[in-house]
């Protein structure tokens, strides 16, 4: 019985580091502080760079894009990620998680 509850507290921390797991906890509480909870200075997901703020695309949670920060480039854009499982999710299905209006507007790097 406690092998079960031992495997259960685990699975359940596992579970619950989920989005934003990709760094050490004091990595990521610093990458969070950073961004001040101003939605003004965020920058769209396909359109971030390092040092921005920017919205992971699958899980919505704000970060400070930093070198180690998963990306996944799709149609001329390179999109941040929270955590790689984030990164993998939207590889395997970027429509998914990307709005119409995003979809029509085009790499972000083309010009009329």
């Amino acid at each position: 019985m406690k092998r079960i509850a031992l495997f259960g507290l685990v699975f359940g921390l596992i579970t619950l580091e989920g989005c934003g797991g990709s760094s050490t906890p004091s990595e990521q509480s610093l990458s969070h502080a950073s961004s001040g909870g101003e939605s003004s200075n965020i920058v769209p997901p396909g359109e971030a760079k390092i040092g921005d703020t920017t919205r992971c695309p699958v899980s919505g949670e704000t970060f400070v894009v930093t070198e180690n920060s998963p990306k996944v480039e799709h149609d001329g854009r390179t999109y941040y990620f929270c955590c790689p499982h984030c990164a993998e999710r939207f590889r395997q299905n970027p429509h998914q998680f990307l709005s119409p209006e995003h979809e029509k507007s085009g790499p972000a790097s083309s010009s009329s």
